[in-house]
């Protein structure tokens, strides 16, 4: 695993290539190649490895999900895929779901949530940034293995450089149904077969929905393009208009995700807290997620099996996908009352989810000029 300091110097070095190529062509009509994302399902030093990416879960205000992100090497024998030795085979982020709230955080959090995204990718000349401007879609290969009722309920979310940092532009992932996608709830061992079936999902980029604070912003404004600091992926285990804490309550709530990933947990006023607080304005400025009552890095507990177990680190919004298959929806949670009075409750959810993603790229892509394997030009 390359250094922090040697990968600091290389995306300097790659950023200013990049940028002296674009001006000794200057093409008037540059050809849109795919813009590789993330890549997983390759060798190193080109595969991006965990430690690229922050990722958390409601647990960081109170709540009892779990998550985690690994590498999952390819097989080794050669009639399955022919993976060089030390290649992976795709990155899984796994862990365990519940929409449950402890007794003590009642009326005060909103639970359900877990997600990841890469984090900031300094060079000593500013942000690299990707610019997907003279692109149409993203191309995520994807597959799932879990419980079926969270299986459509993923989005991805991208984060714009100069916009706050609780903005994001989200689409749903719609992913289709699986022989690995069950009734059952039990947790699996990501590094163990069988492995899920993989298949290319083309998300337009002009469908990105600006989400502010887990909400849909009243006034949309298309996504830029051009200056595109985060993508990221999260699972939303509740819908938005679910029960919402009593102001009172949730003035009193634990301090919110640093990850943003457009979905709950954030009590009170971010702008405020912010300011007040010159650490988190620290921590947020440099894109370090430390755990909100410690001033350390999360701990990474190393098990028997060689992955980590998953660590205790809102809503969503359907959209069209193009020549994607549509999914059924599954069914909103049933309400009941509560103690709270009038505030209804959803209906509690859990079980094992596992995303696995094996590469992202930003494509230039026509349904109905490309064949229906969603090949890319």
């Amino acid at each position: 695993m390359a250094s922090p300091l040697k990968s600091y110097f290389g995306r300097s070095i790659d950023l200013l290539r990049k940028s002296t190529a674009k001006v000794v062509k200057m093409d008037a009509t540059p050809l849109a190649t795919p813009q590789t994302i993330f890549s997983f399902d390759t060798s190193p030093p080109e595969v991006d490895e965990p430690s690229h990416f922050g990722f958390g879960s409601d647990s960081e205000v109170g709540g009892l999900s779990s998550c985690d992100l690994s590498l999952v090497p390819a097989p080794s024998s050669s009639s399955e895929t022919g993976g060089a030795a030390g290649s992976s085979s795709h990155m899984a982020f796994y862990g365990y779901m519940t929409t449950k709230v402890p007794p003590s955080h009642a009326g005060k959090i909103r639970t359900g949530y877990a997600g990841f995204r890469n984090t900031s990718r300094s060079t000593l000349f500013g942000q690299d940034n990707w610019d997907l401007d003279m692109y149409t879609h993203l191309g995520v290969v994807v597959g799932y293995r879990g419980w079926e009722g969270w299986r459509n309920r993923w989005v991805v979310n991208i984060g714009i450089d100069g916009r706050p940092r609780s903005d994001v532009f989200q689409h749903r992932l719609e992913l289709p149904p699986s022989p690995l996608s069950t009734n059952s709830k039990l947790s699996l061992n990501p590094l163990s077969p069988p492995r899920p079936e993989f298949t290319t999902l083309h998300l337009p980029l002009s469908s990105f929905v600006l989400i502010k604070k887990g909400q849909i912003a009243p006034s949309p404004i298309p996504m830029p393009r051009t200056n595109i600091r985060t993508v990221g992926f999260a699972l939303l285990g509740r819908d938005r208009d679910d029960v919402t804490p009593p102001p009172a309550a949730a003035a009193g709530g634990a301090r919110g995700s640093l990850l943003r990933l457009g979905g709950w947990g954030k009590a009170g006023n971010e702008t405020e807290e912010v300011e007040n607080d010159p650490e988190l304005k620290q921590m947020l400025e440099e894109d370090n997620l430390l755990s909100p009552t410690t001033s350390s890095p999360k701990e990474e507990t190393p098990v028997s099996t060689g992955i980590r177990k998953p660590r205790a680190t809102g809503g969503y919004h359907r959209v069209s996908t193009g020549a994607a298959t549509t999914s059924t929806t599954p069914a909103v949670p049933t309400k009941t009352a509560t103690s709270l009075g009038d505030v209804a409750a959803p209906e509690e959810r859990e079980g094992y989810y596992e995303l696995c993603i094996k590469s992202v790229k930003a494509v230039k892509w026509d349904p109905e000029m490309d064949g229906p394997d969603g090949s890319e030009v």
